[in-house]
């Protein structure tokens, strides 16, 4: 386990156990930070083994099999931590800024899929939900009747204010990077913001989309750390 957190955070692993999770800290490093309470009884307990005796040749206290076996799980999961790919990569709907909103309508209704990354061209310039389509609907009905197969998805873009709410994120990232990064945003207010996965650095159409996680996904990140 010391090696282990050693490598992680470029240490020695000759450097002591308590200064490798005083490091981590300063670095700030979400996968050792998660379990830093853990990490900590680890090294009060091995301390006492190593210290600590009844007499010159037994031992004051022994490890149980179920600890050796939580330290072991820890180990494998500092050394690897789960990724976005992993857990979240799915088939991804996007749509052109010129395309109509009959045809979202029918991919919500044959695939319950909820919200569309939109392009121009090759330039991701938002995305529309269920929840703005229904608002774009509801605004409209003063206006008068509104053909929903006339109807762009620019024109519910632009009405819609949730279309920013989103980062692009690539898919070797980490489960706990991820949560992080829900946890800030829902302390903001954001609690819709969502994270479009790319299989590069970059996002230039919409088969560099492969994923979407959205903050309902936060039990599944939670289950896997």
């Amino acid at each position: 386990l010391q090696n282990v957190i050693a490598n992680k955070i470029n240490q020695s692993t000759d450097t002591n156990f308590g200064s490798l999770l005083k490091a981590a800290q300063v670095r700030n490093d979400k996968v050792i930070l998660t379990y830093i309470d853990k990490l900590n009884f680890y090294r009060e307990f091995r301390n006492l083994l190593t210290h600590k005796t009844f007499n010159s040749e037994e031992a004051i206290a022994i490890p149980s099999i179920s600890l050796i076996e939580d330290i072991k799980e820890i180990t494998e999961k500092i050394k690897h931590p789960k990724k976005v790919k992993d857990l979240f990569l799915n088939e991804v709907v996007t749509f052109n800024q010129e395309d109509k909103l009959s045809s979202v309508l029918e991919v919500v209704k044959a695939r319950r899929y909820s919200q569309f990354p939109v392009f121009n061209s090759n330039q991701l310039i938002g995305i529309i939900s269920e929840n703005g389509i229904t608002n774009f609907l509801a605004n409209s009905i003063d206006d008068d009747l509104i053909s929903i197969k006339e109807t762009s998805i620019k024109n519910i873009l632009d009405a819609d204010e949730e279309k920013d709410l989103y980062e692009v994120i690539t898919e070797n990232k980490s489960i706990f990077d991820i949560e992080s990064i829900f946890n800030k945003r829902v302390n903001e207010g954001k609690t819709a913001y969502l994270l479009l996965i790319s299989k590069g650095n970059s996002i230039l159409s919409g088969d560099d989309v492969v994923g979407i996680i959205t903050p309902w996904d936060i039990p599944t990140i939670i289950e896997n750390k």
